[in-house]
């Protein structure tokens, strides 16, 4: 843990509006699916696919976002 907070750590601003326009398109996505997750998730969601990002997440709510990729380092492979 010590080696990752090491590095060099970028802050990702929601400073863009084509990421609103991303977790707008999610929201609407799984509101017509009937399965709502939490706006927070729905922003960090939409900041990882406007950055190109892998998330990495515990959260399995995470994994009804299309477009997003997810990887649970806690999850035995």
């Amino acid at each position: 843990m010590e080696d990752l907070c090491k590095n060099n750590i970028k802050i990702l601003f929601l400073d863009k509006i084509e990421i609103i326009n991303i977790a707008s398109g999610i929201y609407a996505n799984l509101r017509r699916k009937e399965t709502p997750i939490q706006a927070p998730d729905i922003l960090i969601a939409a900041t990882a696919i406007y950055h190109n990002l892998v998330l990495v997440s515990n959260d399995s709510d995470m994994l009804r976002i299309e477009g997003l990729i997810v990887e649970n380092w806690l999850q035995q492979s």
